[in-house]
């Protein structure tokens, strides 16, 4: 804002009064400020306002037939305690979702400072001058010797003919907004990493412990081939076949292992802690199953996903920034007052104190600035079309992100019902081997190649069935939700005591 001038040191000074002074640049401001309403009416300063042209489909295409929309706490629906207390410590301790709430309170803070050009500025100010010389200067030279001392209160305000500091309070609000939405989508985005990362050890450890039994099995077939060769019943051929069918199965286990071990110490950074404490994380014994999908419409996935949310407040606050913008080829008008006491002492002679008052008005429009006007608008127009095609963008790319989500989890249960049949076979097959040796109608191995075949099917199992616990979390990504059972409740309702974050 432009400071306007100070009043001079002897402006009505000993007790004459301003208020007619005063009167007459009230009536040239009112005045100026009706001739400058006038020209904005006739001109007209409205600006377009961009919104998203995307169609939304009245559903998914790879939809089930589950119409209801998701779980709200959706790693709740996993059954697994040690999970839920995980994602509930990540929702706490997260070190990015703190540092988003950090910028959030810088957004505030920008939101009050834009605002408050809105408002009259008040302030006080002191002021002193010793302008003494000596006396023979003075008396030849006939410069007084004075000293002046005093204070005051100084009032500022810019009137906001043309809407610029509203629009830039608007601009302000919204970006506010938008980086609100943003704590929400580290929220998202922590809790899936907390449960796909849990799941991923779980998986890990699991397979990790069913090849440790077909490698036992292995070792085992290997023992009873070498004595086979030794009793002459046996080839080398045998030998080395077995030999490296167990040095396999040994070396699919340190890859799962170190899995799992990068797995814990990614969920405890996620939770606040350290790769050292990372052994602490135990998983539960328990098998977890993936729910069935609730993906609900796709107009109510605008409201959940916060990447959405916050491309729509952004292009809120670009439409705002458009209308400052415009804004700056109207005119500006500033007021300004001060009101105070100043002491003036001349040659010695003290003259006492007296009131002073000072008001003043200042209109500026600008006539030539070299093309910087137009060029703040260009910057602002081509500012609201980026943030209209971010949002429509984002809005297909969500919608994208649950298809592909749908097809994948869909196409998951079918292989894991495939792999399933195959592991009852396996079974089956194993107990049918294990009769006919217990009469004695086979030997040991083709008991243990049924024993590994088992293993094998297990193995593969086990895989599908991390992999659709994974695809489950992946789609409640891409849905968008459980942000909302960690914001701060409007009632005491809202959220349990047990997941609301703590107060920062």
């Amino acid at each position: 804002m432009q400071r306007l001038p100070p009043p001079h040191p002897l402006t009505h000074y000993a007790g004459q009064t301003t208020f007619q002074h005063a009167e007459r640049l009230v009536g040239v401001v009112v005045g100026a400020a009706l001739a400058a309403s006038i020209a904005l009416i006739l001109t007209g300063c409205s600006t377009e306002v961009l919104k998203p042209s995307v169609d939304l489909p009245a559903k998914f295409a790879a939809s089930t037939a589950s119409e209801m929309e998701p779980e709200a706490a959706w790693w709740k629906t996993f059954n697994d305690p040690v999970l839920t207390d995980l994602v509930r410590r990540a929702m706490r301790e997260n070190r990015d979702i703190k540092i988003a709430a950090e910028r959030v309170r810088a957004a505030r803070a920008g939101e009050t400072i834009s605002r408050s050009w809105l408002s009259p500025s008040v302030g006080v100010s002191a002021f002193g001058a010793d302008g003494s010389t000596s006396y023979d200067t003075a008396k030849k030279q006939g410069f007084p010797d004075t000293k002046t001392v005093g204070a005051g209160l100084d009032v500022s305000w810019e009137l906001d003919l043309s809407g610029r500091l509203r629009a830039g309070a608007t601009a302000a609000e919204a970006e506010a907004l938008a980086a609100e939405h943003g704590v929400r989508g580290v929220r998202l985005l922590v809790m899936s990493d907390v449960a796909t990362n849990y799941f991923t050890l779980v998986g890990a450890l699991r397979q990790a412990e069913t090849l440790r039994a077909i490698s036992a099995a292995q070792d085992e077939t290997l023992r009873l081939v070498t004595a086979r060769h030794r009793a002459g019943l046996a080839t080398s051929f045998d030998v080395e076949r077995a030999q490296t069918d167990a040095a396999s199965a040994r070396a699919q286990i340190p890859p799962l292992e170190t899995l799992a071990a990068v797995s814990r110490h990614r969920i405890a950074v996620l939770i606040g802690d350290q790769a050292f404490n990372a052994t602490s994380i135990q998983p539960s014994r328990g098998n977890a199953v993936a729910p069935e999908a609730r993906q609900g419409q796709p107009a109510t996935l605008l409201q959940r996903r916060p990447d959405v949310l916050a491309l729509m407040a952004q292009l809120d606050a670009a439409n705002a920034r458009r209308k400052q913008a415009a804004a700056e080829w109207f005119p500006r008008l500033f007021l300004g007052a001060s009101y105070g006491r100043q002491g003036l002492e001349m040659n010695g002679l003290d003259f006492g104190a007296a009131r002073f008052t000072n008001v003043a008005a200042l209109l500026t429009m600008p006539i030539f600035n070299a093309g910087r006007t137009r060029a703040i608008n260009e910057v602002a127009e081509s500012g609201q079309r980026e943030a209209l095609l971010r949002a429509e963008d984002g809005i297909v790319r969500a919608l994208e992100d649950v298809e592909n989500a749908l097809v994948t989890q869909a196409q998951e249960r079918h292989r894991a019902e495939s792999l399933q049949s195959a592991t009852e076979s396996a079974e089956a097959a194993l107990s049918h081997a294990q009769s006919l040796y217990d009469r004695g109608q086979i030997d040991l191995l083709p008991l243990l190649d049924s024993q590994r075949a088992r293993l094998a099917a297990r193995l593969n199992a086990n895989d599908s069935n991390t992999r659709l616990l994974l695809d489950s979390v992946q789609l409640y990504k891409a849905l968008g939700g459980g942000w909302q059972v960690f914001e701060q409740p409007a009632t005491p309702t809202a959220a349990t005591a047990a997941d609301r974050p703590p107060l920062s």
